[in-house]
């Protein structure tokens, strides 16, 4: 029963990884798409922005290695 549970749980950690590394990847071609020469927009990212993005990447690279069921 609580391994059922601990997958659901690890099931949405790893959507909400999936949110969260789309939405930088977004946010990242938005920046270099409406830049220009003249104006270059950076693309900036707090540290805490950079820890859970870092944190979601290596989830998602785990879980294509292991899996997502213990």
């Amino acid at each position: 029963m609580t391994t059922i549970i601990i997958n659901k749980i690890l099931i949405v950690f790893f959507i909400l990884s999936c949110l969260t590394t789309i939405r930088h990847g977004y946010y990242l071609l938005q920046s270099f798409i409406y830049s220009t020469e003249e104006t270059p927009l950076k693309y900036r990212v707090r540290p805490l922005q950079l820890f859970w993005l870092g944190l979601s990447l290596a989830y998602i690279i785990s879980t294509i290695f292991i899996g997502i069921t213990i």
